[in-house]
């Protein structure tokens, strides 16, 4: 009987102690959590002039109805001297650590530069498989970039055919370097497709500063892509 009573003693103990310490665990911690809310306000992907200053559209946030937009912390590389891609990150936190992020592109371009800018890749260019030609049949937009080092940043030397006609995504654009010789001859120092880990066969291309023009062809995996992107 008493070693009943002992051990029956010792349960209520242990469960005591055990309760007590589930309790100063959990002491102070929120049970319910309200996840913060961050919208942009303009465009998320942006154009503008080399050497402006830059107006950021900006956002709202809020948490559990209220406006947190005071809270919300901004990280960027924005260099509006320099023409380039850049990036605009916007973040916001709630007390248990758990955030809402935004991003915003800001492509700085310089309006005086011959060849920089926006192009369209013809609805009229192809791709040629076995001897069979499809059109790109609309029109893409492309971005020319000068590195001012000789070469040309490309976002797709594919002319959108997969990026943006096929819709697989930025993945699947071919970024690429060029450089325009005195005659106008292009050539390439690099391209490579991120989403496949691959790059052209071949490229070859000319440039017309009369008419700001490109026509480029493009050799990869076993099919041709000849376009003509012409500046906006």
């Amino acid at each position: 009987m008493k070693k009943n009573i002992f051990f029956a003693m010792m349960l209520a103990l242990i469960s005591f102690a055990m309760t007590s310490c589930g309790d100063k665990e959990s002491e102070g911690l929120s049970r319910l959590t309200y996840y913060p809310l961050l919208e942009l306000k303009g465009e998320s992907y942006m154009y503008v002039a080399k050497g402006t200053n830059f107006t950021d559209p900006g956002f709202e946030a809020s948490l559990n109805g209220e406006d947190v937009s005071d809270q919300v912390n901004i990280n960027s590389n924005l260099n509006m001297k320099k023409s380039g891609i850049y990036t605009i990150v916007y973040s916001v936190k709630n007390s248990d650590g758990f955030s809402a992020n935004a991003k915003r592109t800001v492509v700085v371009l310089d309006p005086n530069n011959a060849v920089e800018g926006i192009y369209t890749c013809k609805a009229t260019s192809y791709r040629q498989r076995e001897g069979a030609q499809v059109a790109y049949g609309r029109d893409f937009e492309i971005l020319v970039i000068d590195n001012e080092d000789g070469t040309y940043f490309v976002d797709d030397l594919l002319g959108g055919w997969y990026c943006q006609r096929a819709g697989y995504g930025s993945n699947y654009a071919m970024e690429g370097l060029l450089t325009i010789d005195e005659d106008g001859t292009v050539g390439c120092e690099y391209a490579h497709v991120a989403g496949w880990n691959d790059g052209p066969n071949d490229l070859t291309g000319s440039y017309d500063a009369a008419t700001k023009t490109f026509n480029i062809n493009v050799l990869y995996a076993a099919m041709n892509f000849v376009q003509t992107w012409v500046k906006n």
